[in-house]
């Protein structure tokens, strides 16, 4: 009898390790929804994220600020099926993976056993990595005249609906003004070589940025040439 006992608690024990690996292996990795293209502002989410942060969400306490009993946390596939979580206590956290919509709903239950409706989705995006490189027109110009475009330029790019914010720098200092994704160096009449700098950002979150240099050789202009006879 205890043989049988034995067993049977073992077959139990599987099952159960067996389903909990099941209901977790539905749960999607990574993003809900990673095509959609991003929001058109911050506003239209619930949080806008910058690439590989932790996410973490809080759902509703009971009556007198107490934790509900259990908290049963779906993250909703690219289908919009929701999909349970192992998570069950007030906090959900998940660190991101790649960028997209990552959307999130919960379920609270009582002491007493009762359940709740599922809440609203609750929909986070999460933004790529953000690398900038600069081009320039020429590297190298005259002190005092010469003039080089520097263009700004990222990864992802605009055409995949993201909006961004510059700063153009010298030698590590803002340029008071050079806001826009190209810089016109000219003025320049010591010669040098000069480190232009440009700083980008999401609009959708300005703590997610990339940065890049470009280092512009001032050449000196020879001194006036005098003519002499042979």
């Amino acid at each position: 009898m205890k043989k049988i006992y034995n067993l049977l608690s073992t077959i139990l024990v599987v099952s159960c390790i067996l389903l909990a690996n099941t209901a977790s292996a539905q749960v999607p990795a990574g993003p809900s929804d990673a095509t959609t293209p991003p929001p058109a502002n911050a506003t239209a989410v619930g949080k806008v994220l910058c690439a590989g942060s932790t996410i973490s969400i809080s759902g509703p306490q009971d009556v007198g600020g107490v934790d509900y009993t259990a908290y049963q946390w779906y993250k909703l596939d690219a289908s919009g099926t929701r999909q349970l979580t192992t998570q069950t206590g007030r906090t959900y956290t998940e660190t991101a993976t790649g960028a997209g919509y990552y959307n999130y709903e919960v379920v609270t239950v009582n002491a007493s056993g009762c359940t709740s409706p599922p809440s609203d989705p609750f929909q986070i995006f999460v933004l790529p990595p953000l690398t900038a490189t600069i081009t320039p027109s020429a590297t190298t110009i005259c002190a005092g005249v010469g003039t080089t475009l520097l263009t700004a330029n990222t990864t992802p790019t605009s055409a995949a609906g993201y909006t961004f914010n510059y700063q153009w720098t010298r030698n590590g200092s803002p340029i008071t003004g050079a806001t826009g994704n190209t810089y016109a160096v000219a003025n320049e009449t010591t010669p040098a070589t000069v480190t232009f700098g440009v700083n980008v950002t999401y609009t959708l979150n300005s703590s997610c940025s990339g940065s890049a240099t470009q280092d512009i050789i001032v050449a000196p202009i020879p001194t006036k040439p005098t003519i002499t006879a042979n």
